[in-house]
């Protein structure tokens, strides 16, 4: 599919590396797949327990009394796919695509975070044209997750004290500082009220799904102030319930916690009754049922929140009309019945539901504080990533950001403390910290003149709200002099990710300039 495509090696690799399955968790056969590359070429190699790969390339002749460089990016890609896509990211290879000048994947994420700095490390070290120092590339797993490779890598074997950091996705920006950040996790319990009586054949409720809202990277994209699926249903949960009685059958959101959600559902049936018992007449049906209440016009309790749901979506698309035009509210029946005509399936109870709803009310999201300096970008953030209703609990992750190391522990504590409040148990990892900007930088200076003398112009040199590997290298090898930098990779960790073949070109001739030149 890319054979054609300039530069002919990093494609090369590149495609190779989108056929091996190689989600967060799933990293163990494209970490083998690198082993064999270091193989073949004959260079040295370590793969540890973690399946975080080194590989090394002796400096060119010439060039033997040059500073290594450190080569760096992470094996691990965030895999989502459209809820309709017929394939499985555990075991499937990506079906590319290209579009004009950007390639893409069908139905799913594409993973140019982070496999093009792969594809880059790859056709460097298999390019004998190249003059080069010493080259370590250091590729990192499950960074997606929380960075526990980076955390336990072993970087004895790199001498370098320089390091280029290919996990940017905008080109001409230069990251030279970025937030730290964690995830916090918590289960608040609740208790249901079970459907599985004689006089039940057949439950009946709807089912409410928000749907097209932009999402994005939680880093990146979180100071645009979209809209988070989570969050947005439990606000339009909260609103249904003042006007519709409701009980809570299935609550689900979110695939990543550092991927703002674009979608989420609930299904719901008439509430229960006050001591504690289900809606349920002889006939079958829990709450929506088709027999229940029926009159000239249909169900009255189906009406009422039908109608409900209409007015609630129009608040919600004009709420979020500049950031996520596409965002919509589906309404459908929902229905289950067993083969034996008995429906073991239950809601929460009301004192729950109550307690539910509470919680993701009072759940803190998105931007909470903004920087001084630089003006505009995001200082402190967090993201409901993932929210799902069990059977005996609702299971959430949170994920913090901040380049403020006492107020990502605040915010943390803050989190922590609502899911206690709600009598949840919490648990707190991928503690990373920020990684911080160095006044003096000999690596910074050559590369933007790098760029200047190809681009004809200065790159922007900026401060990420988004979390990179560099600060937990830098604090392995003090000193380390590290920049951040990529092609255009756009809407990472979504299905609508896609990524320009121009910019991947034009990086790769920088790219190789810089090493030719270190």
């Amino acid at each position: 599919m890319l054979e054609n495509l300039e530069p002919k090696k990093v494609f090369q690799y590149f495609e190779e590396i989108c056929s091996i399955p190689h989600g967060s968790g799933n990293v163990d056969a494209i970490s083998d797949y690198l082993v064999e590359f270091a193989k073949k070429w004959g260079l040295w190699w370590t793969q540890d327990e973690l399946k975080n790969i080194i590989i090394i390339k002796e400096a060119s002749e010439g060039k033997e009394d040059r500073p290594a460089v450190m080569i760096q990016g992470h094996m691990d890609m965030v895999a989502v796919k459209e809820p309709d896509a017929d394939l499985d990211m555990t075991k499937d290879g990506l079906r590319l695509g290209i579009d004009g000048d950007y390639v893409y994947a069908r139905d799913t994420s594409l993973g140019g975070d982070d496999g093009i700095a792969l594809a880059y490390g790859l056709a460097l070290l298999s390019d004998e044209s190249i003059s080069h120092p010493r080259i370590e590339l250091v590729i990192t797993t499950e960074e997606e997750v929380g960075m526990e490779g980076a955390t336990g890598i072993d970087l004895s074997p790199c001498q370098g004290m320089q390091m280029l950091n290919i996990d940017s996705e905008e080109e001409g920006q230069f990251v030279a500082a970025c937030a730290g950040g964690i995830r916090v996790n918590g289960r608040i319990p609740v208790e249901r009220v079970s459907t599985k009586t004689e006089a039940v054949r057949e439950v009946f409720g709807k089912k409410i799904m928000l749907t097209g809202f932009a999402g994005g990277h939680s880093g990146t994209e979180i100071g645009k102030n979209g809209g988070n699926a989570n969050v947005v249903l439990g606000w339009f949960l909260n609103k249904l319930s003042e006007k519709v009685d409701i009980s809570i059958i299935e609550l689900q959101g979110g695939l990543k916690d550092n991927a703002i959600p674009v979608e989420a559902y609930a299904v719901v049936a008439k509430g229960t009754e006050s001591d504690g018992k289900l809606n349920v007449n002889p006939e079958g049906a829990l709450g929506a049922g088709k027999k229940e209440c029926p009159t000239e016009n249909g169900n009255l309790w189906e009406n009422k929140l039908i109608n409900c749901c209409n007015r609630l979506e129009k608040e919600m698309q004009s709420r979020f009309s500049a950031t996520d035009p596409e965002c919509r509210v589906v309404v459908d029946d929902w229905s289950a019945q067993d083969k034996e005509g008995k429906v073991p399936l239950s809601c929460l109870n009301a004192g729950d539901c109550k307690k539910i709803l509470a919680f993701l009310s009072e759940a803190p999201n998105g931007v909470q504080a903004m920087c001084e300096e630089p003006k505009g970008l995001v200082q402190t953030s967090l993201n409901l990533g993932i929210m799902k209703l069990e059977e005996d609990g609702l299971q959430v992750s949170f994920s913090l950001r901040s380049s403020v190391a006492k107020e990502k522990e605040e915010l943390k504590e803050r989190v922590s403390g609502l899911i206690e409040k709600y009598k949840g148990v919490v648990t707190a990892t991928g503690d990373y910290p920020a990684w911080e900007y160095k006044k003096v930088s000999p690596l910074r200076e050559k590369m933007i003149s790098v760029y200047e003398k190809q681009y004809g112009k200065k790159p922007m040199v900026l401060s990420l709200h988004a979390g990179l590997e560099c600060g937990i290298l830098a604090a392995k090898k003090p000193g380390l002099d590290c920049v951040s930098f990529g092609p255009d990779i756009l809407d990472i960790h979504t299905t609508r990710e896609r990524m320009s073949i121009s910019s991947v070109n034009r990086v790769w001739k920088f790219l190789v300039e810089v090493i030719e030149e270190l």
